[in-house]
């Protein structure tokens, strides 16, 4: 009885979540990353009806151009380091390049959905464009610097607490590379960076815990005259 129920709920997320199994998985051509959301705000899970996955699925839609707009077109930053002695307060700052379009998000497949733990899980799959592939590529082949960080944020922000760890995530990357290969500390420091690998989003002490890879291009380097 239990197999079965399981299958049934197998079946119905593949229904409201619209997967599309696709068979090229490179992230040249095809963006593929894993998102999840907890079921525990509907707690045993006992019966298949819709009002019980559309909370977790809309969730998981929430998330995805957010992440999806880092690995298509990468998000822009504005970074002002805290400076003590000049009494700066530290500033982050991070916003898509391009915003995905609604028919872009409509391409977007929800695939192979899973249940473990109470966790609604699937594979989140969008195909590139070519003009898409050229900016991967673009990316890929020059020699930018590859800059990597870990941020943190609490479950109960939900959304909002996904978007702050990928904002901590990119500031930490960022400060650490503005740390190891820029002398004096910058007044601001601007520039774009592009998704390297997929995210890697998990759980860490009952916090978000979000793990970025990316190229990075600075724009501009703003340093203090004078003391």
């Amino acid at each position: 009885m239990e197999k079965r129920l399981q299958k049934i709920i197998s079946v119905f997320l593949m229904l409201i979540l619209l997967p599309m199994f696709a068979q090229d998985v490179s992230q040249e051509r095809m963006v593929r990353f894993a998102l999840w959301a907890s079921l525990e705000a509907f707690p045993g899970v006992e019966t298949v009806e819709k009002n019980a996955f559309a909370l977790p699925v809309r969730k998981i839609k929430e998330v995805t151009p957010l992440i999806l707009s880092g690995m298509v077109y990468g998000w822009n930053f504005v970074y002002v380091p805290y400076d003590k002695a000049r009494g700066v307060p530290e500033y982050f700052e991070f916003t898509p390049v391009h915003e995905l379009s609604e028919s872009e998000l409509k391409t977007v497949n929800y695939a192979k959905p899973w249940i473990k733990d109470s966790i609604l899980n699937c594979w989140v799959e969008y195909r590139r464009s070519d003009a898409q592939v050229h900016v991967y590529k673009g990316w890929a082949s020059v020699l930018h610097p590859r800059i990597k960080g870990e941020g943190y944020a609490q479950l109960s922000d939900g959304f909002e607490g996904i978007q702050a760890a990928c904002s901590e995530a990119l500031k930490l990357a960022v400060r650490n590379y503005e740390r190891k290969w820029i002398k004096s500390k910058p007044k601001e420091i601007s520039g774009t960076v592009f998704m390297s690998e997929p995210p890697k989003i998990g759980v860490d002490a009952g916090r978000y815990k979000v793990t970025l890879d990316f190229f990075m291009e600075t724009a501009k380097i703003v340093e203090y005259k004078t003391f």
